[in-house]
């Protein structure tokens, strides 16, 4: 009787527990299969164009994309649809080029400092090439309240053939523009010569809305030059980026400049706190390899500073570059004593010699630093700091380097053969998607959230026909004894990459990629791809119909990630203003923030990371608005976030401490302007948004299941002891009756 009756009601508790999912509105996964999936166009059509620029232009924090027509005439605004899961057209946010010019770029940001997002378009004359020295017109549109533009543009004054890239330039968290004036032919050679900076004069209280060139002579130049060089002159095209490349959380510049001999060059400046004489100090020149092509910045081995990835072509194939940051390591615990951390010297030559031979190089050394910078807790260069703390990851190391000499004798390179790690010797350089063709970079992405980024490229089956292609997910992993890529001898601290095939059938039944791409489609927390496809017009007829193909992945990773996104700080909250309700500031592009945090993984050990973002913007670089890091398996929260802003101020970082994995945040760096030292990180806005993970429906349902089975089994056992408990009384009971006669 009392089995019949547990086993009943265990058998209720299995049938509620077996229905609990219907309980719940858990939704039905859309794509099942474990792998990438083809999504389609997802609303976007090959007559709409290809696209050419992101943001979040409905502030809604889900990225928008702008296409641009087949004959490069008009762009449109698409707004993502996240319950119809595609994309819609926004019917006043249509521009069309002037007549006789054609758009080449649209750099989308918050250009008047309103807390809406506004399009920079770049122009170029119909038939102008690549490098002929013709005019780029600049045409900005001001975004408007009903989510279209104005009704005219402000025309800033144009450049010459190099795009502009976006940088701030005091430290006010508003976009300025540093590239080559233009000036016509007639004009001298030192009029268009030598850096100019547009600086952004919108939003200021007397209502102008010009920005104007910096009258720089060579003696006032923004930047400074290279010993034995006039100054660098933007290459055309260039790669040149606005990212931390010293490790203080403060943007720097990374210029790619013409050179002699087929070689470009590059130059670092790093940015200076107001205290300093110059806003940029050049801090390394030299020159890049032969062949090398379009440069991407990410922290490829995870020690905590950005890496420079290229790819580089000759006659007989391509290779991938990944040119080491080095600076000083994270600290670990060794031995009872701090040391240097994952990524740190080694017993031939550690990082830190390395710096001081470079520092030496440019005669100057730690002792010899700027006393007054010992207020400054981002510099230490006046102290001999071995390595960062996991307290201190915004420290300055004024001896960080960049090798790009390649060989195998110079470890600060890693170059991998092609023919290494996919069966095609060739990559695409060149996105034919631009008219003309613009440089086509490596697009990077943790796509299975360990922490390690990863790369998709456009291959050529065929180095002679540039129209026929493969694309290939390249997975970053350790290296191992006798795998491709790896170096003989001291592999245990080096990475290389491998192809993806299981799961990624779909990529193979695609030949006309022109540029592939890393997004979150709909902002599921994993990095998706956009691919954009475009069969050759017969003939090289101009305006060839663009496909744009989307690629779900759907690949099951047990790990983390992490959003982030700071904003421009031009409103706190909430920006009020005068033509149109209030809003929330989510679609701004800001350009320069960084991240830097710690984590600890299932093991224990502590690892470092360093994110960028927006650092470029010019030829179609295609990021989005936001930052996006793997982290890889933990079963903590993330130590210490680092937010790093372009306020040139004595702190211009926050640090978050226990930051919530699988989550977005959001920070908005407002303060008050008349504060003393201009202002405190501490009054800045912070948001946090948690996203539930896939499984968390199933462990929801487990939950109940196994309270209710608890539930039934105590409410049993309760019974039988009640029960238990009414026969002993009666026993008694009949005991005591039974002595009474």
């Amino acid at each position: 009787m009392r089995s019949s009756l547990l086993f009943s009601l265990l058998g209720c508790a299995l049938l509620l527990c077996t229905s609990s999912v219907a309980i719940f509105p858990f939704k039905s996964a859309r794509f099942t299969a474990n792998g990438l999936v083809s999504a389609g166009s997802l609303g976007l059509g090959p007559s709409d164009g290809a696209v050419v620029s992101l943001g979040d232009f409905d502030a809604d924090q889900f990225v928008d994309y702008v296409t641009l027509s087949p004959d490069s005439a008009t762009i449109k605004v698409w707004t993502w649809d996240h319950l119809g899961f595609k994309f819609r057209t926004e019917p006043y946010a249509t521009l069309k080029a002037p007549s006789g010019w054609s758009v080449v770029n649209v750099v989308s940001a918050d250009f008047d400092y309103d807390g809406r997002l506004d399009v920079l378009l770049v122009l170029k004359q119909y038939g102008s090439r690549m490098s002929d020295h013709s005019e780029t017109r600049l045409q900005l549109w001001i975004g408007d309240s009903a989510g279209g533009f104005k009704a005219s543009p402000i025309e800033l004054p144009s450049a010459g053939d190099a795009q502009p890239l976006i940088f701030d330039d005091t430290g006010d968290m508003k976009v300025d523009l540093l590239g080559q004036a233009w000036a016509s032919p007639s004009a001298s050679d030192s009029a268009s010569s030598g850096l100019k900076i547009w600086r952004n004069n919108l939003g200021e209280p007397n209502g102008s809305f010009a920005m104007w060139v910096c009258p720089c002579d060579s003696e006032n130049a923004p930047l400074q030059h290279a010993p034995g060089t006039a100054g660098c002159r933007l290459a055309s095209p260039h790669s040149s980026a606005f990212i931390d490349l010293d490790g203080d959380c403060l943007a720097d510049l990374f210029l790619v400049c013409e050179g002699e001999g087929g070689r470009t060059r590059y130059e670092v400046h790093t940015a200076s706190k107001p205290n300093k004489s110059e806003p940029f100090k050049l801090s390394l020149s030299g020159h890049l390899p032969m062949g090398a092509g379009a440069l991407s910045f990410a922290d490829m081995d995870r020690d905590g500073t950005m890496d420079v990835v290229f790819p580089a072509c000759d006659s007989k194939g391509c290779s991938i570059n990944i040119a080491h940051n080095r600076q000083m390591p994270l600290c670990k615990q060794e031995g009872g004593w701090l040391g240097p951390g994952p990524g740190g010297p080694t017993k031939s030559q550690s990082k830190l010699q390395k710096a001081a031979a470079n520092v030496s190089a440019r005669q100057s050394t730690w002792s010899a630093r700027d006393a007054s910078s010992l207020a400054d807790p981002s510099d230490a260069s006046s102290r001999r700091i071995t390595c960062r703390t996991p307290e201190s990851l915004c420290t300055k190391d004024e001896g960080f380097s960049f090798d790009f000499e390649v060989g195998s004798a110079n470890s600060d390179i890693t170059t991998l053969p092609l023919t290494a790690i996919v069966p095609e010797a060739f990559l695409a350089l060149d996105n034919t998607l631009a008219s003309p063709a613009v440089p086509l970079a490596l697009s990077i992405g943790d796509f299975n959230k360990d922490g390690f980024p990863d790369l998709v490229i456009v291959t050529l089956p065929d180095h002679n026909r540039p129209d026929h292609t493969r694309v290939r997910l390249l997975k970053n992993v350790a290296c191992s004894p006798g795998k491709s890529g790896c170096p003989p001898e001291g592999w245990e601290a080096s990475r290389t990459f491998e192809m993806v095939t299981i799961g990624a059938e779909v990529l193979e039944t695609l030949d006309d990629v022109r540029s592939a791409t890393f997004l979150d489609i709909d902002e599921d927390g994993t990095l998706d791809l956009m691919l954009q496809r475009q069969v050759s017009a017969k003939g090289g007829a101009r305006g060839a119909a663009t496909t744009v193909t989307f690629v779900q992945n759907n690949y099951f990773h047990d790990a983390f990630f992490l959003k982030a996104v700071t904003l421009n700080g031009a409103c706190i909250g909430y920006c009020e203003p005068s033509d149109g309700p209030r809003f929330k500031p989510r679609a701004v592009n800001y350009a320069g923030a960084s991240y830097k945090f710690t984590v600890l993984d299932t093991n224990g050990v502590r690892r470092a990371q360093q994110v960028g973002q927006l650092p470029q913007h010019t030829y179609r670089s295609l990021q989005p608005p936001y930052s996006y890091f793997g982290l890889g398996r933990t079963n903590n929260y993330v130590e210490s976030l680092f937010v790093g802003s372009t306020r040139r101020q004595p702190q211009h970082f926050l640090a978050m401490e226990g930051v919530v994995p699988n989550s977005h945040v959001v920070v908005v760096p407002w303060q008050d302007a008349n504060a003393p030292d201009g202002g405190d990180p501490g009054q800045w806005h912070k948001e946090l948004y948690l996203s539930p993970a896939d499984w968390i429906p199933a462990v929801t349902a487990v939950l109940v299941c196994l309270i209710l089975l608890l539930a039934t089994i105590v409410f049993v056992l309760h019974m039988n002891e009640r029960r238990e408990d009414e026969r002993e009384r009666k026993r008694a009971v009949h005991a005591i009756n039974f002595d009474a006669l």
